[in-house]
């Protein structure tokens, strides 16, 4: 998911609204995480989180070419669109390198909103082509694109037998994706998803301990902690998953071994 971040001095709603507009038109996998005239608040996010984000920073006020750079210096790979009422400004933005998407002055607020939606559109499709390390970009049903991190998976399922759309369950939301289990699974890596059922892969890394004493003790079902999911686990499945879950466990224990026999 990408991060939309808005520093605005006039404390307008014209410019939330038409991102917030746009994001839900397209069906974007993107939110607006933050609203404020204050920048401190979004680089403490940031620096806390260390998301990969879209700003609209408007330039002047409240706001400095400082923080843009700190906004830089957390989120390297971050899209920036400098907002200003004129075009003094825009030296500063290459003085600094600052490397933004776009710089958009405020005149006409309809023209404004279409070259905001344009940077919207540029930023996400740049952010689904280059997915950060650890992360997958899947097709939705819909067309678009989302770019996930492998951490926050938590399993795969089609929809209808013989269909050929997959559920994808993480740890915020659900998409629609187009395709099989067969086809999920050859994009991913080994000895972290597992297929445990024909119509499911799951995440064995966020399997909840509770879900695994519940499968070692005769159920067929994993229960997600979070978001309340379900993900089966056929007969034919079981051993191989719980024989996966040992080989963890002893690699978990052999890591952190040594660590308590030099106390």
């Amino acid at each position: 998911m990408l991060s939309v971040f808005l520093c605005e001095n006039n404390n307008s709603d014209t410019l939330f609204k038409c991102i917030h507009s746009h994001i839900g038109k397209k069906r974007l996998d993107m939110e607006i995480s933050i609203c404020t005239g204050n920048p401190r608040k979004i680089i403490f996010h940031i620096e806390q989180f260390r998301v990969n984000g879209l700003y609209f920073l408007e330039l002047g006020g409240n706001f400095d070419i400082e923080a843009a750079r700190m906004i830089r210096r957390y989120d390297p790979r971050g899209f920036i669109v400098f907002l200003a009422d004129n075009a003094d400004f825009l030296p500063l933005t290459f003085e600094y390198k600052l490397e933004a998407l776009a710089y958009i002055q405020r005149t006409d607020e309809d023209e404004m909103c279409r070259q905001i939606c344009e940077c919207i559109d540029d930023a996400y499709d740049k952010h689904v082509s280059r997915p950060p390390n650890g992360s997958f970009v899947f097709k939705e049903q819909s067309g678009g694109r989302i770019s996930c991190c492998l951490d926050d998976i938590l399993f795969f399922e089609t929809e209808n037998s013989g269909s050929k759309l997959i559920v994808l369950h993480t740890k915020k939301r659900r998409y629609r994706l187009y395709g099989t289990v067969a086809d999920v699974l050859q994009e991913l890596p080994g000895g972290l998803f597992f297929r445990c059922h024909k119509s499911c892969i799951v995440n064995v890394s966020n399997i909840p301990k509770t879900a695994v004493h519940d499968l070692r003790q005769g159920k067929y079902a994993l229960e997600m902690t979070e978001g309340g999911a379900v993900c089966h686990v056929s007969a034919r499945k079981k051993s191989g998953l719980l024989k996966l879950l040992d080989v963890i466990d002893f690699n978990h224990a052999a890591v952190s071994e040594p660590a308590r026999s030099r106390r």
